[in-house]
């Protein structure tokens, strides 16, 4: 073989390597199918995601497949392996809310992070935060608790969102205010607002 015809094969060889990508999925399972019909389904663009970071957790696919189900049919804000404990967030202690839209720092949600949050990718892969929850995303307040708030807290769980056919990951800290609906804004001081990208 000639070096010319080495090296015209190795290109070849290269470009077909790099041009031909690689399916992450569980042996049983077919191409992606199109969102959002099949959504809760591992057959699935997110669920196919899921599929390659998860199934490895499980002892069989059918209980992968179930798994997976009921994650993309229920929405709670905690991991599968995860129960979340009950503590109480002391004053002085500060975290971060995303907010959006009409929603103002003085009309806090139930959760917050102790992780920063500098974009609203951060938002919707680190905080799992699905488009039906918070369509819009574009303002970080830091909160500081003036008196004692009762929490469960935790890691992030993952969400499968139907709006944009992707798996958010979630993985960050967060906490769940265990107060009435309304009050929260009396336990907090509101120490800073900033625009995110």
């Amino acid at each position: 073989m000639t070096i010319r015809k080495a090296v015209t094969l190795a290109a070849l060889l290269f470009t077909v390597s790099c041009a031909t990508p690689q399916r992450v999925a569980g042996p049983t399972h077919s191409p992606a199918t199109p969102c959002p019909a099949e959504i809760a389904s591992t057959k699935s663009r997110a669920g196919q995601v899921w599929w390659h970071e998860n199934r490895w957790r499980f002892a069989t696919d059918e209980a992968a497949d179930a798994a997976y189900r009921q994650l993309a049919e229920g929405a709670s804000p905690w991991p599968d392996w995860y129960t979340p404990y009950e503590t109480t967030l002391a004053p002085g202690t500060r975290f971060q809310m995303a907010i959006g839209g009409q929603q103002t720092p003085e009309m806090p949600g139930s959760f917050g992070t102790f992780d920063q949050i500098r974009s609203v990718s951060d938002v919707r892969d680190y905080l799992a935060v699905r488009l039906a929850w918070k369509p819009q995303v574009d303002r970080v307040v830091t909160y500081e608790v003036v008196k004692p708030v009762p929490v469960k807290i935790g890691p992030v769980g993952p969400q499968v969102d139907p709006d944009n056919c992707a798996l958010l990951e979630g993985r960050w800290s967060q906490f769940q205010a265990k107060v009435e609906r309304g009050t929260f804004i009396t336990y907090l001081k509101i120490i800073d607002v900033h625009p995110i990208p």
